[in-house]
């Protein structure tokens, strides 16, 4: 398995994070698969597989691929793009579906932080 330069995306292996919205619950579970399941009850719908980065040869890591969820009604099968980006904590941020049964995560975490992002952070001195 890849897990990015210096391995510094194994630590959300195992790992499963949600965002909240009017009608669904979406997860992403990195390395694994993507799914939403609908707030007031019912069967979770499969979203995607982990797949692949997916970032470009620019910034492979900048994306990943999630394929072969659950096959829409007279449609393809539901994939997802997750997109991340450098953030303070692992946190899901938003979830579009930019075009029919194929999503858009946005994905914080300090893994993508690369080594001068995370110097420039201010930080409390004790």
């Amino acid at each position: 398995m890849d897990f990015g330069p210096d391995e510094s995306y194994q630590a959300l292996q195992f790992q499963c994070y949600e965002l909240q919205t009017m009608e669904y619950t979406y997860k992403l579970c990195p390395f694994d698969k993507t799914s939403q399941s609908p707030k007031n009850g019912g069967t979770e719908t499969n979203l995607g597989r982990w797949g692949s980065w997916s970032g470009g040869n620019d910034d492979k890591y900048s994306k990943m691929k999630y394929d072969n969820g659950l096959t829409c009604w007279n449609g393809p099968a539901r994939s997802t793009e997750v997109r991340i980006k450098c953030g303070v904590e692992h946190k899901l941020l938003s979830v579009d579906e930019p075009s029919r049964c194929a999503y858009t995560f946005e994905f914080a975490t300090p893994c993508a932080c690369k080594q001068t992002q995370q110097d420039s952070q201010p930080r409390d001195e004790l």
